[in-house]
């Protein structure tokens, strides 16, 4: 009578093991579940670039384009403001937002991330006023963190000095922006066409915000 009612239990005992053991691996793939799916809706929205290009600051409102130095030298320069929209709920990161000339898909150059603009204003020869422009965020960096569900505003500065003599080393036709994502991944836009390269002229602003759209990228070939 022993051995029957011990073996009983026994097998009892078993079942509930089991029972317990599915329990539990059904938790965790629940919870597994859940917390994959919490994940994919933080997640879900998207990175959003808006730009404008805008005057020069401390011109005599001029816009985008080129122009010479007086010493032998012409420039390139490029002021843009940037609108970042997050839609997500997770934060974003924007490093290193640069400006890349190309030929066609050929990189010619990367221009210069203006940090700091000192201009002065004169009556004759007197200076009647001098003021200071700052770009980017502290220090003047291009890269830039976005809170969840959040729109944030950069003015930026770009420029390309290079010798007269030299012009014809550094023809171009496109101008590409690229920033590389919080996994360091790089993103390649097109943002404009550029007539006349190194012809002094200089351009109209933008009235409206211009999207960077996915399907703009493309593929650069360095030299």
């Amino acid at each position: 009578m022993w051995e029957v009612i011990h073996t009983t239990l026994l097998t009892l005992d078993w079942k509930e093991i089991f029972y317990i053991l599915i329990g539990t691996c059904l938790g965790v793939v629940t919870s597994c579940a859940i917390l994959f799916l919490e994940r994919f809706m933080d997640k879900k929205g998207k990175l959003n670039i808006f730009y404008k290009r805008s005057l020069v600051r401390g011109s005599s409102g001029y816009g985008w384009g080129f122009d010479n130095t007086g010493d032998g030298r012409v420039f390139f320069i490029v002021p843009v403001v940037l609108e970042l929209q997050n839609t997500s709920n997770t934060t974003r990161v924007i490093r290193d937002v640069s400006l890349l000339l190309c030929n066609e898909k050929t990189f010619v150059a990367k221009m210069k991330q203006a940090e700091k603009m000192h201009t002065k204003t004169r009556t004759g020869s007197t200076v009647t006023g001098e003021q200071d422009y700052y770009f980017g965020t502290e220090k003047g960096s291009y890269s830039f963190v976005l809170e969840p569900r959040s729109i944030q505003r950069q003015e930026c500065e770009y420029m390309l000095v290079i010798p007269a003599s030299t012009i014809n080393e550094k023809l171009f036709n496109n101008v590409i922006i690229r920033y590389h994502d919080e996994k360091n991944k790089a993103h390649y836009y097109k943002m404009m066409n550029v007539p006349d390269c190194w012809q002094r002229k200089h351009y109209d602003v933008d009235e409206e915000w211009v999207l960077l759209e996915r399907k703009q990228k493309i593929n650069i070939k360095t030299k």
